[in-house]
């Protein structure tokens, strides 16, 4: 976004202009939310262009009527900043003299700082930070919640909670950082109005950010509309085990979901009844007498699949040569969950990932943060930059889990979740992910596309966005099995795609 100010400022676009656009682009949204505004709102105001931001948003939300106040307790501001300020005493804006009462009700807008901060809040500022937290009082953050590094996610020190967070035209990594969600509340971007061509430039090192609405904007390949079974993707899931036997009816749950022609599963010891009783349509691949230690005799024929899921809940076990060399010479896409990569891991670093540059087809892995360490190591930076790492080190694509789950491809695109439902953090989740993975790949890799990444952020989009569907239900808790029944609701990315063949 530095980058994207400096192209336009280069070019001509006075600063005044672009403060403007984008302080009246987020006073619209804010008059929008006209119910929130009867209390009256307190503007918190920094020296620099971010304050400037909130004193037109002061000044509009002044002259649509609302009572406004705000609080600067600088006395050093920039030339722009300052002259919006002695606009609004003509506008008989009340100016507060000490800070605000954190308990006073009505909204406030934190303007105080935005893009770029470095130190800590000082001062005044900083005791009404610590007040606000204290109290419970959640702000209006525009751009940035003061306070919050909007590079490493990091507070600097005391910082603004939020409520909602406006980020002005392109949301700053930051503020998807774990230890910065409870800090960020709800995130809106709000865009500058800038040409799209010149955003696309600037941003083009990004990551791609998903948002539940971006499932309507992917198109997925299609098998001829006559093929059978087989010709929209076949499926095979090694899953489950006696100590772990829900995790086999959880990817399978989820694979059901994603409308894969033909799935077939290796049944665990115990998982007979499951399989009966929810998903008499998949197909017996083998049994295993082994229960807990989970054996792949008689893995012959594979590459009859399009797609090979291995690890949900099939417990430890050491690494099984014979087996996994059938494993690498699959010329198909392997997808590697949960126990698949610890078998792996259990190579050492070095060697499994040379085992996975290896493979002979595509490979998609799915880990969470000790899964992945126990392949790569302690990876530096955030999950963006780990997942980035991981798939250049194993040449394959890698989803790193967690509340804003990170996909990485080895060619360097990557994406990356904006919203995720924290109330759908439940054991077994990853499982129903898995195999819904699996089976929209197994199907659109039935159509004869080589396996795309795109495939797997979207398996990941479609699953996050049924986990927000659900939350914004008003239920007061579900289950991964919930997850997967949403997942084949009709307006799913694999739905929308069936209804379309």
């Amino acid at each position: 976004m530095a980058a994207l100010e400096h192209r336009l400022f280069d070019a001509g676009m006075p600063v005044a202009a672009l403060m403007e656009k984008a302080a009246l682009a987020l006073s619209q949204r804010i008059l929008a939310d006209e119910p929130s505004l009867t209390d009256g709102v307190t503007v918190l105001v920094g020296p620099g262009h971010n304050g400037g931001d909130g004193l037109v948003i002061a000044r509009e939300l002044a002259l649509a009527g609302h009572g406004v106040r705000v609080w600067c307790p600088f006395e050093r501001l920039k030339p722009l900043t300052q002259n919006h300020l002695r606009y609004l005493q003509l506008l008989d804006v009340e100016r507060l003299d000490s800070p605000p009462q954190p308990q006073r009700p009505g909204v406030w807008i934190d303007a105080l700082f935005g893009l770029g901060q470095r130190r800590p809040l000082e001062g005044a500022v900083a005791s009404l930070a610590e007040e606000v937290r204290t109290c419970g009082r959640r702000c209006w953050a525009v751009d940035v919640p003061s306070g919050l590094s909007d590079s490493s996610g990091e507070p600097l020190g005391p910082c603004f909670p939020a409520a909602r967070t406006f980020a002005l035209g392109a949301v700053k990594r930051g503020l998807l950082g774990d230890r910065a969600l409870s800090l960020v509340g709800h995130l809106e971007p709000v865009p500058l109005g800038v040409p799209p061509s010149l955003l696309r430039q600037c941003l083009a090192s990004a990551p791609t950010l998903l948002w539940p609405e971006d499932c309507h904007t992917f198109v997925a390949p299609q098998p001829p509309a006559a093929a059978g079974k087989y010709g929209r993707g076949r499926l095979l899931m090694l899953a489950g085990s006696r100590r772990y036997p829900g995790a086999f009816t959880l990817a399978l749950a989820g694979a059901d979901a994603s409308g894969a022609g033909a799935i077939h599963a290796w049944i665990p010891q115990g998982g007979e009844d499951a399989l009966l009783g929810r998903h008499p349509h998949v197909l017996v691949f083998g049994g295993s007498p082994a229960g807990d230690q989970l054996s792949w005799p008689g893995l012959s024929g594979l590459d009859r699949f399009d797609a090979l899921l291995v690890g949900p809940g099939i417990g430890p076990a050491p690494f099984e040569p014979v087996q996994w060399a059938m494993l690498q010479a699959f010329r198909g896409l392997l997808v590697l969950d949960a126990d698949g990569l610890n078998r792996l891991a259990s190579l050492g670093q070095a060697q499994a990932q040379a085992w996975l540059r290896a493979r002979a087809g595509a490979t998609w892995l799915t880990p969470h943060g000790a899964e992945a360490r126990r392949l790569f190591g302690d990876l530096p930076g955030d999950r963006l930059d780990q997942a980035r790492a991981a798939a250049r080190a194993s040449r394959t694509t890698v989803l790193l889990k967690g509340p804003r789950t990170a996909i990485a491809a080895s060619d360097g695109r990557c994406w990356q979740l904006a919203q995720a439902s924290a109330e759908a953090a439940r054991a077994g989740l990853g499982d129903v992910l898995a195999g819904y993975a699996a089976g929209l790949a197994a199907r659109f890799l039935a159509s004869g596309q080589p396996a795309d990444p795109t495939w797997l952020a979207v398996a990941a989009l479609d699953h996050g966005s049924a986990g927000l569907e659900l939350q914004a239900s008003g239920r007061r808790s579900f289950t991964p099995l919930d997850v997967a029944a949403a997942l084949a609701r009709p307006g799913s990315f694999a739905a929308r795609n069936e209804q379309r063949n």
